[in-house]
This record gives C-alpha cells, structure tokens and sequence, in this order.
C-alpha cells in the first residue's frame, strides 16, 4: 500500500493496490502449501499460519473493498 500512497494518478493507484491484491492472494496460497506439505511439525507452527491465513484473507477483503469503490 506504501506504493499505491504514491501514485501519481487515481488509475495508477488503483492498479497498484490490485497488485497488492494478487501479492496478498499469492501469499495466501502458499502458507497453504506449507500447510498442507507437513513442512511445519509443531502444532504451534501450524496455528501461527493459519492466523496468518486468516490476515491475509482479511486484507484481501480490503483491498477489494477499495478496488470496489472505482
């Protein structure tokens, strides 16, 4: 979002912040995979990715809420 402060047109802006919209989706993936691969093997290991699977999903939301608001 630091990026899309400095947009220099609303156009740009809103395509900065559907960036960070994909960069979030991707990250959101992943933590999944890792997830899913077993690689984390302590439960408190798992718990935090989920939490962080439940943020990123949050900011998600927002960043599509404000894309909404064209």
């Amino acid at each position: 979002m630091e990026e899309a402060d400095g947009a220099s047109t609303r156009k740009d802006f809103f395509n900065k912040v559907s960036i960070a919209r994909k960069e979030a989706r991707e990250t959101r993936y992943w933590l999944k995979v890792v997830i899913g691969s077993e690689i984390l093997n302590h439960a408190s290991n798992i718990e935090e990715a989920k939490k962080l699977i439940e943020e990123s999903t949050e900011i998600i939301k927002i960043l599509s809420s404000i894309i909404k608001k064209k």
